[in-house]
């Protein structure tokens, strides 16, 4: 005997479920057949001749595979791309980010005196003025700066130290002049002291 609708309407509403998630077993389908009230129904759920459906789980197997590829640069091509390369990474969020290291860079050479207060905050509106394209640029330019400032230090130095020697050289001279001049002006005194 075939299993009638009534059967699978009567099972859908007592499990709460759609008719395809029925479940009748083939072997008692004259037992099925011959129950049309609930209450039968009810004791064949409880016998497990008729069962509910588990149901289709949905894998995340192949989006799992597909993210992976795309981690690697898969799937990423001109093909692929919907919209401009401002809208899919913007502009101002990577220099936003690109900011981030800069200053914490930046605070930490300060903090621990690789650089001045002045150099800081020098390089601070530069790396503001988008003058680095990334941290190793701007560690160049750290290095060149601190070698600039060096050799300007040794250079002012050197200077001072010729101007402090010129100094004592005209000092020295002065001094001699003036004791040359006192000596002839008591020479000339004694003279006419004698007179």
């Amino acid at each position: 005997m075939q299993i009638s609708k009534v059967q699978t309407r009567l099972a859908s509403s007592i499990l709460q479920c759609g008719k395809r998630k029925i479940w009748m077993d083939p072997n008692e389908i004259n037992e099925i057949s011959l129950s049309d009230k609930r209450k039968t129904i009810r004791k064949l759920i409880q016998n497990g001749i008729i069962l509910k459906k588990n149901p289709k789980l949905h894998s995340t197997n192949r989006k799992k595979f597909h993210l992976e590829a795309k981690k690697k640069g898969k799937h990423k091509g001109i093909g692929k791309r919907k919209g401009t390369s401002n809208a899919r990474s913007s502009e101002r969020v990577k220099w936003h980010f690109k900011q981030k290291v800069f200053r914490h860079l930046l605070k930490k050479y300060r903090t621990s005196e690789k650089i001045d207060k002045y150099l800081y905050r020098q390089l601070y509106l530069k790396s503001k003025g988008n003058a680095f394209k990334n941290k190793r640029v701007l560690l160049d330019y750290i290095h060149s700066a601190k070698s600039e400032y060096n050799r300007k230090k040794i250079k002012n130095e050197r200077q001072l130290a010729r101007h402090n020697k010129k100094t004592a050289i005209v000092k020295n001279r002065i001094s001699k002049f003036q004791d040359k001049m006192k000596k002839i002006y008591q020479d000339k005194k004694k003279i006419k002291n004698e007179r």
